[in-house]
């Protein structure tokens, strides 16, 4: 069952929306990443190329905790996430891979991302208000 506003599908599912993904470092540093393709699975599971991260993917091996910010004009949201791991095949890593190899990028897995909770971080009076979250995890695949 999706939990994910399609609001929030939309603006992860668009070009011109503007992703960033935070993640910490192993000696406790904030490091982010500017994201560009991202696929929302039907089980609201969050795809994300691994193409040019070297220390993203070893930063999520160390700590799977990581928050995506999203926005598009004064419409933003943040969403709390679990990084479930690598994969190197499937439906997803091949749609993606052919979306990035018409940008000559080369993607070595997709990373999975179990979002937990979603916050409004619009310009507006709901800024900070809680949109989403989930009870229990979110079924595997």
């Amino acid at each position: 069952m999706n939990q994910l506003p399609e609001n929030v599908v939309r603006m992860l599912r668009h070009p011109d929306t503007n992703k960033v993904l935070s993640m910490v470092s192993p000696d406790g540093f904030p490091h982010s990443i500017v994201l560009g393709a991202v696929i929302v699975g039907d089980d609201d599971r969050i795809y994300v190329g691994e193409v040019y991260m070297y220390r993203s993917s070893q930063y999520l091996e160390a700590c799977p905790k990581a928050e995506f910010l999203v926005w598009k004009g004064k419409e933003g949201y943040s969403l709390r996430v679990e990084a479930e791991g690598r994969i190197t095949e499937g439906p997803e890593f091949d749609r993606l891979s052919e979306v990035l190899g018409r940008k000559n990028m080369h993607v070595n897995a997709l990373w999975v991302f179990r979002p937990s909770e979603v916050w409004d971080e619009s310009a507006s009076y709901t800024s900070g208000d809680r949109v989403a979250r989930w009870t229990s995890p979110a079924p595997a695949n």
